[in-house]
């Protein structure tokens, strides 16, 4: 197999988080961020390593007799920056969500990624979420 550019390493981790978190997979998910930390838009940890992110999505998203919480991540606009075998990454994020008949947007905002390549493998070390536009998410977000 031949090497990927970091750049599309990178980009294949944005779309494959994507693609799990709207599988409702968030085993799978927490797997991209083992090695990673979560973190609020002021820093504070969310959580560190694949169990506590485990948790996170399994508490805070609801999940329908489908299995999936019936949305549409994407990830958009990325600007990354490799320094040899680490990468920052800043892009956007808009959530989709079909609730009966309605595909509305009910999230977006921003990203703020590192990378790190260890074995010819790129992979999350933390992720920055700010969340700038929140639509109706009362059929996304579990009530706490």
């Amino acid at each position: 197999m031949t090497d990927v550019p970091p750049y599309e390493a990178i980009r294949n981790l944005l779309g494959t988080y994507c693609l799990l978190i709207d599988s409702g997979d968030f085993t799978a998910l927490a797997q991209l961020f083992a090695d990673a930390v979560l973190t609020d838009d002021r820093g504070r940890i969310a959580a560190k390593g694949a169990e506590a992110a485990t948790a996170l999505w399994t508490g805070m998203i609801k999940r329908y007799d489908v299995g999936t919480p019936r949305t549409r991540h994407t990830t958009s606009n990325p600007v990354i920056e490799v320094d040899g075998d680490t990468a920052e990454c800043r892009s956007s994020f808009v959530v989709l969500q079909q609730i009966e008949a309605r595909l509305e947007p009910v999230a977006a905002g921003r990203y703020r990624d590192t990378f790190a390549r260890a074995d010819g493998s790129w992979r999350f070390t933390s992720r920055q979420f700010f969340l700038d536009q929140l639509g109706d998410v009362s059929h996304h977000m579990v009530e706490s």
